[in-house]
C-alpha cells in the first residue's frame, strides 16, 4: 500500500502494472468510475492498450525504422508506454509523463517492476511544457476527455514520418449529441445518424489534418477505430510542400435522414457551389470532415498480423482480433456505412435481415459490400438505397 491507494498488481500484455484497487472507490451499488482513483486506470481499455501494441508494432516494422522514442503525454500509471517497451521491437526510449505527482510516483514503481529503468524515463510536467522540450518519432495522447488542445503541440514534438496516436473519449459532441460542443472543440459540426462512430473518426481525422496543415505538414491515416466508447486514431505526420492535400481529402457530408441518402461534397467542389444545391426533403449538413482513407492499407493487414500472432502469447482479448479483421474487410469499401436497423426501422419492414446474409446478397448482385468494425449491424455497400431494398426483398 502506497500512503495514498491501497495497491493491486495486475498482468497486462508482458507488463506487471502496480495500480490503485478500484475496489475501494466503488459506490453503494458497486460500481466504480476509474476518474475516482487517486490515479486513473481503466481496466476496460485493455483491449485497446492490445490493439495500440499491435499498431505501433505494425508502424516500427513498416517504417523498418529503430531506436524509436516514444513519449506517452499522460501515462498515469505507465502502462501503454511499458507495454510498448516491453512489446515492440525497435523501441529504445520511452518518456513516461503525468502532471499528478502520485501518477508519477506510481509509474516509477511500475518502471522498476519491469526491469525498464535504462528504457523508460518518468516526467512531472504540464503536457505543452513536456511536448515544447522534446523531439520523438511516436507521440501517445490519450488523455481524459477531448484531445484537442494537445494535438498541435504533439505535432510539433514529432519528427518527420513519425506517428501521432489519438485517443479521444469526449464523443458525445463528436456523434451529434452536442453539435455546438464539436463545433467549439474540433471546428466541425457533428449530426446523429446511424454512421455517427465513423463521423466521428473522421471529424477527428479532419482536426488533425487542419492542425498539421497551419505547420507545413500533412498526415497519412495508419489505422483508425472505435471501440468500447472511444475513437483511437494513428497517422503519420510528414512534411509537405503540397498545400492541396487538405482540400483533396477534406469536405462535407449531406445526409437526408427521411430517406438515408447521403453525399460527400469534396471541399475544392464547393468553390462556386453555393446556392446550387438543392436537396429534396429534410438535409442535414455536417463537417468540415477527413473523406480520404481511414486506414493505410499495409498498415491494416500488419496489425491484423501482429494481433492474431499475439494473442495466446500475450492473452490479448479477442475482441480485439475480430476488430482487426473487421478493418482488413472493410478496407476500400464505400464510406459511411448502412446499418440493418435503420433501414428497418425507416422503411418500416416487417423484419429485420441479418447483415451477414444482405452483404452475400449485395456482392452476388454485383455491388461490392462488406461489414464495418464500427457496427455489428453495419455494412458498407456500392448499392444505392432502391437496390440494397430489393437486395433485403429477396432474403
Amino acid at each position: 500500500m502506497t500512503d495514498f491507494c491501497r495497491i493491486r498488481e495486475t498482468c497486462e500484455g508482458k507488463a506487471v502494472l502496480r495500480h490503485c484497487d478500484l475496489s475501494e472507490y466503488a459506490d453503494a451499488s458497486g460500481f466504480v468510475d476509474p476518474a475516482w482513483a487517486p490515479v486513473f486506470y481503466n481496466p476496460r481499455m485493455r483491449c485497446s492498450r492490445d490493439i495500440s501494441t499491435s499498431v505501433v508494432a505494425a508502424y516500427a516494422q513498416l517504417t523498418g525504422r529503430s531506436n524509436l522514442t516514444v513519449i506517452d503525454v499522460m501515462s498515469a500509471t505507465g502502462v501503454r508506454g511499458i507495454r510498448y517497451a516491453l512489446e515492440v521491437e525497435g523501441i529504445s526510449r520511452v518518456i513516461l509523463n503525468d502532471v499528478n505527482p502520485r501518477a508519477v510516483d506510481l509509474a516509477r514503481q511500475n518502471v522498476d517492476l519491469n526491469g525498464l529503468r535504462d528504457v523508460a524515463s518518468v516526467e512531472n510536467k504540464e503536457a505543452h511544457i513536456l511536448l515544447a522540450s522534446l523531439r520523438a518519432d511516436i507521440v501517445d495522447v490519450d488523455p481524459f476527455g477531448t484531445p484537442a488542445p494537445y494535438v498541435h503541440p504533439a505535432i510539433r514534438a514529432l519528427r518527420h514520418k513519425g506517428l501521432l496516436c489519438v485517443t479521444a473519449t469526449d464523443l458525445p459532441p463528436l456523434l451529434g449529441k452536442y453539435p455546438a460542443a464539436c463545433v467549439r472543440k474540433y471546428f466541425s459540426l457533428s449530426f446523429k445518424s446511424e454512421f455517427s462512430r465513423e463521423l466521428a473518426a473522421r471529424i477527428l481525422l479532419y482536426f488533425i489534418a487542419r492542425e498539421a496543415a497551419k505547420l507545413g505538414r500533412r498526415i497519412r491515416p495508419f489505422y483508425t477505430y472505435y471501440l468500447d466508447h472511444h475513437i483511437r486514431v494513428c497517422v503519420i505526420i510528414e512534411k509537405s510542400s503540397k498545400s492541396s492535400f487538405l482540400e483533396e481529402n477534406t469536405g462535407l457530408i449531406l445526409y437526408n435522414p427521411e430517406t438515408l441518402e447521403r453525399h460527400k461534397i469534396i471541399l475544392r467542389e464547393l468553390y462556386g457551389l453555393p446556392g446550387k444545391l438543392a436537396p429534396s426533403g429534410v438535409a442535414v449538413l455536417g463537417g468540415p470532415l477527413w473523406l480520404g482513407s481511414l486506414w493505410g492499407d499495409e498498415a491494416a493487414n500488419k496489425v491484423l498480423d501482429h494481433y492474431t500472432s499475439r494473442v495466446t502469447a500475450l492473452g490479448l482479448c479477442k475482441k480485439g482480433a475480430r476488430l482487426a479483421k473487421r478493418v482488413v474487410e472493410e478496407l476500400h469499401h464505400e464510406s459511411f456505412y448502412f446499418t440493418t436497423e435503420s433501414i428497418a426501422s425507416r422503411f418500416q419492414l416487417p423484419h429485420e435481415v441479418s447483415p451477414d446474409d444482405l452483404i452475400t446478397r449485395l456482392n452476388s448482385l454485383g455491388y461490392p459490400s462488406s461489414h464495418t468494425h464500427f457496427d455489428d449491424k453495419g455494412f458498407r455497400t456500392r448499392a444505392d438505397l432502391k437496390t440494397i431494398l430489393d437486395a433485403w426483398s429477396s432474403i
